[in-house]
């Protein structure tokens, strides 16, 4: 498994996968916050079979900046 959900990314899916399971804690709808578990354990694991699927990368979109001296 290569890296292939960058960091941006990486926050926004753990974020929207506790709001997700804290929406299915409040409304009681149990499966909404089961799937709520997909998008942390692909934020953390930085893995995502669907990205790897449609070839998308999202690491290798590596900012640089230059450092004045």
């Amino acid at each position: 498994m290569e890296c292939n959900v960058g960091m941006i990314e990486q926050k926004a899916r753990v974020l929207a996968g506790m709001a997700m399971i804290g929406v299915g804690a409040y409304y009681n709808v149990k499966w909404l916050a089961v799937v709520g578990i997909i998008p942390i354990l692909t934020g953390m694991l930085r893995y995502c079979p669907v990205n790897e699927a449609i070839g998308y990368n999202g690491c290798s979109q590596v900012k640089t900046r230059k450092v004045k001296r």
